[in-house]
């Protein structure tokens, strides 16, 4: 009925937020998201997890509705040719959260989803260190890759890391700077969240940024 309230953890393009939905006429609205994490239920085939190193030490985690190729991406990680390290303009302090860039990019961006980097890598150099090696927001097309990272720098005492992207690949730097676009989108608004709407079919869906699930729409909009 209309005014029913739901509560529950949803993972999408790799983060997972507890959404608070209310049911309005055939859709369920949010009425606010926060970052959280919870055991993925066991069989679930929402999301695909494929190794980019034969080891296992840099792995991408993507949804099963994303055309991702992995093979490219790890033809490309195995090339060891990056093609480098763009810094945005924008700094955090050491406390300070910058998960809001993942969920600003799923608001407009089919291409970012997570990669997974295990200490082992970072200290063997296959790959540059991401912003959190665990659980990265990365964007991927084709061969070429693109993930934030975090820069100490020693100007600014009350914010001093730089947000920024390492590339990979021949379409690397365009990566890069469209995930520099979504940093600076964040950052004009920090605290800002997406609306999102969750809709059974088309008929009446609500504008915005659609992600299409086997039996839902979701929609989302700032």
């Amino acid at each position: 009925m209309d005014g029913g309230r739901l509560v529950l953890p949803l993972r999408w393009r790799g983060q997972t937020r507890s959404v608070a939905l209310t049911r309005r006429g055939d859709e369920l609205v949010s009425d606010g998201m926060e970052l959280c994490g919870f055991v993925p239920i066991i069989g679930q085939n929402g999301e695909q997890t494929a190794p980019l190193i034969a080891v296992g030490t840099i792995r991408l985690p993507y949804d099963q509705d994303q055309a991702v190729d992995t093979d490219a991406l790890a033809a490309t990680l195995a090339a060891d040719k990056p093609t480098g390290h763009f810094l945005s303009a924008q700094r955090i302090g050491g406390e300070e959260s910058f998960d809001g860039v993942w969920l600003r990019a799923t608001a407009g961006d089919d291409r970012v989803c997570r990669l997974e980097v295990t200490p082992e890598a970072v200290e063997q150099d296959l790959i540059r260190r991401p912003a959190a090696p665990r659980r990265s927001p990365v964007l991927v097309d084709g061969g070429c890759l693109a993930y934030l990272t975090v820069t100490r720098e020693g100007t600014d005492p009350e914010r001093p890391f730089r947000l920024g992207a390492a590339a990979y690949g021949p379409r690397g730097e365009e990566l890069a700077h469209a995930l520099i676009a979504h940093i600076e989108a964040w950052c004009a608004a920090r605290l800002a969240v997406p609306r999102m709407a969750v809709a059974l079919s088309a008929t009446g869906a609500a504008p915005g940024h659609v992600i299409g699930k086997p039996e839902s729409r979701i929609t989302l909009a700032y």
